[in-house]
């Protein structure tokens, strides 16, 4: 039944009612847009640059919740694309002599490329299979850069020569803040443009082949752009993660995108809500929150435990997500 409601929208051309967003959702996003803003005041380089690295870890969750909550197709293996991105921006900088935002854009296309010619397998196999392959991606991905010393820098990584420096008129002592609101607008506008990709024909079609692809082929989706074209788009935000990555700190060794990147990546599309694209933020939210915990209380030793007990336990208590308990609690 929902497979026909969304493919009946995308045959009418009409976009469905936009729900209304959550009084508590929205408070957080308004609380958590304030803090990022005021932010460089508050704080020294060394945190801001950690904190501009975990707000640019939510476009790779992003990408994660565009593959698993809306495509169905699930992803174990996005960190291979964060490493690719990341070093494909140290390539268009260094080696192409690209500025900066044709860099990104450049890094974008090839990564897009990439999803969609490893999206093909999902027409053919899904569910666990998918995962595999996907999971074999990420374990093999560090292995296969060090194979390519000239772009990767082999073993031991390479440097990235051309940075983004801060104008003259703010001055060169202001380049951490500036790389800060340059990553975040980044970030933002992706966002923004995810959101109204996934609101549109496209958002629509997609959602009505992981429901049921019978009935969304009966009425008129093209199964082959489409799922291809959703890990396209997933890749491509992983990607866009990994340039932002190589600008905040421009050194790119393989030893970042092992596995357990893919792993953290994809715990946090859970635990955030893999199913709305808020479900991102609140899942790397997570990632900082829960160490910060038991780093106060002292409970257990390793976080990684605590980080997993957490992800049991919401699995029982909100099957999806912190931002479906949020949707749930602002409509009580």
């Amino acid at each position: 039944m929902i497979a026909r409601r969304a493919a009946a929208q995308i045959t009418d051309g009409g976009p469905p009612a936009a729900p209304s967003r959550p009084k508590l959702t929205t408070a957080i996003v308004a609380i958590t847009a304030i803090a990022l803003l005021v932010l460089p005041l508050l704080v020294d380089e060394i945190a801001l640059r950690r904190t501009a690295s975990l707000i640019v870890l939510t476009l790779a969750v992003l990408g994660v919740v565009v593959a698993t909550g809306y495509a169905g197709l699930i992803s174990l293996g996005h960190g291979a694309f964060v490493g690719l991105g990341a070093f494909a921006m140290g390539a268009f900088l260094d080696l192409v002599d690209l500025p900066i935002i044709p860099a990104i854009v450049a890094t974008f296309v090839l990564c897009w490329v990439v999803g969609w010619l490893l999206g093909l397998p999902a027409l053919r196999i899904r569910g666990i299979y998918l995962a595999l392959l996907t999971l074999g991606l990420g374990v093999v991905f560090p292995s296969l850069a060090k194979r390519f010393p000239a772009i990767t820098g082999g073993g031991s990584g390479r440097p990235i020569d051309k940075t983004l420096q801060a104008p003259e008129w703010l001055g060169a002592e202001n380049t951490v803040a500036y790389r800060y609101f340059f990553c975040l607008a980044v970030c933002v506008l992706m966002f923004w443009l995810t959101a109204n990709v996934l609101r549109g024909r496209m958002g629509r079609a997609i959602m009505a082949v992981r429901d049921d692809e019978t009935s969304a082929a009966t009425f008129g989706v093209d199964l082959v752009p489409t799922k291809a074209g959703a890990f396209a788009l997933s890749a491509a935000l992983a990607g866009t993660a990994g340039s932002l990555q190589a600008i905040l700190f421009p050194f790119v060794s393989h030893e970042q995108f092992d596995v357990f990147l893919s792993f953290r990546l994809y715990a946090a599309a859970v635990i955030g809500g893999a199913a709305y694209l808020m479900g991102a933020v609140y899942g790397v939210i997570a990632l900082i929150v829960v160490p910060a915990i038991n780093g106060v209380f002292n409970v257990f030793d390793n976080d990684a435990f605590v980080f997993g007990v957490g992800l049991i336990v919401l699995t029982f208590v909100s099957p999806d997500g912190i931002a479906g308990w949020l949707r749930r609690s602002g409509r009580a």
